[in-house]
């Protein structure tokens, strides 16, 4: 995020406020239900005074999704920090996975909307959050250096069916997402407790 950015996202700006409303928005009623009027309604001013951070709705989408690349990567390098877990991957899994269990919507959008698809500051976003989980190979015996980027990459892709499935649990049974996101560590650790060969 650039200065600029940083310092018109800071707290009590209506940058911030606006940014805070949309993602609350987000969750309620997903990416359909975001419309700049809905969030000016939410924070008490007009609409036009939103045009002077968000040219338009795709620019806010974009700024929402900016933000969500940059959580999670903090999320996984907090996560690989902590000395909670024998492995650094398990650390980053289990950060990953839980930042798609706690916010589908978000995630759902950073990862599926078209409207970002060609955006390059949302890609260059992602990229950094995904260098920031390939780094939790770094000194995995399970997983050969040479191979690390392919792994990385198979975990990270899954994230986005596991995003769908999280989905697709709704509401009905809150601590059904968490049991799916533990299911899916314990079979992450299978996996590479196989070692990998060839």
């Amino acid at each position: 995020m650039s200065d600029e950015l940083k310092l018109n996202a800071g707290p009590g700006t209506l940058r911030r406020r606006a940014l805070d409303a949309a993602r609350a928005l987000l969750e309620e009623s997903g990416a359909e239900g975001l419309h700049l009027r809905a969030i000016a309604a939410r924070v008490g001013n007009a609409v036009a005074t939103l045009y002077h951070h968000f040219a338009d709705k795709n620019a806010l989408l974009a700024a929402l999704a900016i933000e969500g690349w940059e959580e999670l990567a903090r999320a996984i390098d907090q996560a690989m920090g902590s000395g909670k877990f024998t492995h650094r991957i398990d650390a980053a899994s289990r950060a990953f996975l839980t930042f798609i269990r706690r916010n589908p919507q978000l995630y759902a959008l950073m990862q599926t909307e078209q409207a970002l698809a060609a955006n390059d500051a949302v890609r260059a976003a992602e990229r950094a959050a995904f260098a920031t989980f390939q780094t939790s190979f770094q000194g995995d015996e399970r997983v050969p250096p040479e191979r690390a980027e392919e792994v990385a990459l198979t975990i990270w892709a899954l994230g986005r069916g596991i995003a769908s499935a999280v989905l697709m649990q709704g509401d009905d049974d809150p601590a059904a997402a968490g049991r799916l996101v533990a299911k899916v560590i314990s079979g992450f650790g299978f996996l590479l407790s196989r070692r990998f060969t060839g």
